[in-house]
């Protein structure tokens, strides 16, 4: 499959053993100058800051509940790694203060120039992909942030609706969460691109006349949004990847590989101004 662009459209990144004398006055100067919103919660991590400004958004969350009191915790960051640069100022004092800054996920977005009509999608390892208002999801929603979750939809349209921006040609966008079984430093992500096909199958269906009738039934409701994965009984699911797999399909693996470096460059300089190509043990990264 030709012409598809990697590109990373969320980064959550970790700052070990930020201390309480920090955090504090910092989230003070943020409530101040950027109005940030500030919310307590018992699960997950105790303090969340929402900030939002000149069309960027910044997640920030501190201190795990469940570990014992400490003078230092860990400073969690969500955003888009274009928010990272309109953040700097803010930003850079914290992985001053940090001991160690850690990649925890992102979501890998593949831009695929055609339309999502003639994209035939299906998970490998039994996720129940389902269609909602056109977009095709695996998991639930409150899953988001489990590994592998996906959702498949219409940029083009996505586009036009949000941002009123008219792009040239079909395009349609696949997300795929990409969350390592350990945390990885940030300078030597760059080492660990994301391995997605034993998760999914993407196709370009062209001709879906050629498939035999009972094959057709199934693929076109699965299109359509008319069937969810789970209708489908394994036997036919099994002959429709091997029919699958004859046309034109998207290797996400050596997609994301040739592209990584330039999609994880930015979080990278930004945030530890290094990239580290020297070999990293983690016992899973893919």
């Amino acid at each position: 499959m030709e012409g598809v662009q990697v590109s990373i459209d969320r980064i959550v990144v970790e700052f070990t053993d930020v201390y309480w004398d920090f955090f504090n006055p910092f989230q003070l100067r943020l409530r101040e100058y950027l109005n940030a919103n500030l919310r307590l919660k018992e699960k997950g991590f105790k303090y969340h800051l929402h900030v939002r400004d000149s069309g960027h958004y910044l997640h920030i969350s501190y201190q795990l509940t469940f570990v014992p009191k400490s003078r230092k915790n860990t400073l969690r960051i969500e955003c888009h790694p274009d928010s990272l640069v309109h953040f700097y100022s803010w930003l850079k004092p914290i992985k001053d203060y940090a001991r160690e800054i850690l990649f925890v996920r992102c979501d890998v977005a593949f831009d695929i120039p055609l339309p999502i009509s003639e994209l035939f999608t299906l998970s490998l390892t039994g996720r129940n992909m389902h269609t909602w208002q056109g977009t095709r999801y695996s998991n639930k929603k409150h899953q988001r942030q489990v590994a592998g979750y996906s959702r498949v939809y219409d940029k083009k349209c996505q586009l036009m609706s949000r941002h009123r921006k008219v792009i040239e040609g079909e395009l349609t966008r696949f997300e795929i969460v990409y969350a390592p079984d350990e945390k990885i430093p940030l300078e030597a992500i760059i080492q660990f691109p994301p391995k997605f096909n034993r998760f999914y199958l993407c196709t370009h269906l062209t001709h879906p006349e050629h498939l035999k009738p009972k094959q057709r039934e199934r693929v076109s409701g699965l299109m359509s949004g008319e069937l969810q994965q789970k209708d489908v009984l394994g036997y036919y699911r099994r002959l429709i990847v091997e029919e699958m797999r004859e046309r034109p399909t998207l290797n996400f693996d050596e997609v994301a590989a040739a592209q990584w470096k330039e999609a994880i460059t930015l979080p990278c300089a930004v945030l530890c101004g290094q990239i580290n190509h020297l070999p990293v043990q983690v016992s899973h990264a893919g």
